[in-house]
């Protein structure tokens, strides 16, 4: 399948909303209640919070795109709040890395990784449910390894998240 990464627009905003709300429960842990979930979509996820995103020269946003039409995206952050981990403060943070539903299984997500991944010259750390096996053997087939953990608040659930970080290639 041709897929092609590019920066986001202001025009994708309301497909990467519409793919983030789809994809979101499917990074959580499956006893997650369903009320926060959506509680968390409306309150991160909105096409608002995109374009925000786009106007924040802190932040990158890319898509993933299959003939035409966005399938995929990527948001790092380049500064994020230190998470206590000396080996991962002070390095960008890939926050999101997501592919509708329907291609997944298509070769997209890794090629939005390594898109977004050569994109950077210096370490990049990620966070990842505890729970979520699939998306901690993607990253760690792609150089990650765990570092430490941390939380994430979804709504009142609290999750527990590993840290995870990658070395630039020359050092992987």
């Amino acid at each position: 399948m041709p897929f092609q990464v590019r920066d986001a627009l202001y025009a994708d905003s309301p497909r990467i909303s519409q793919i983030a709300a789809q994809t979101f429960a499917l990074a959580c842990p499956a006893n997650t209640p369903p009320a926060e979930i959506t509680a968390f979509i409306q309150d991160q996820l909105q096409v608002e919070h995109f374009n925000a995103a786009l106007d924040d020269p802190e932040q990158q946003l890319r898509v993933l795109v299959h003939q035409g039409q966005v399938i995929g995206y990527s948001l790092v952050k380049l500064s994020p709040q230190a998470l206590g981990i000396a080996e991962a403060d002070q390095v960008p943070e890939l926050t999101r890395c997501y592919l509708a539903a329907d291609f997944h299984g298509s070769g997209g997500a890794q090629y939005l990784l390594q898109q977004t991944l050569e994109s950077l010259t210096q370490p990049i750390r990620l966070t990842v449910s505890e729970a979520n096996a699939r998306a901690i053997r993607f990253y760690q087939r792609n150089g990650f390894i765990n570092v430490g953990e941390t939380t994430f608040q979804c709504g009142a659930d609290l999750h527990r998240d590993w840290v995870m970080l990658r070395q630039p290639p020359a050092t992987v």
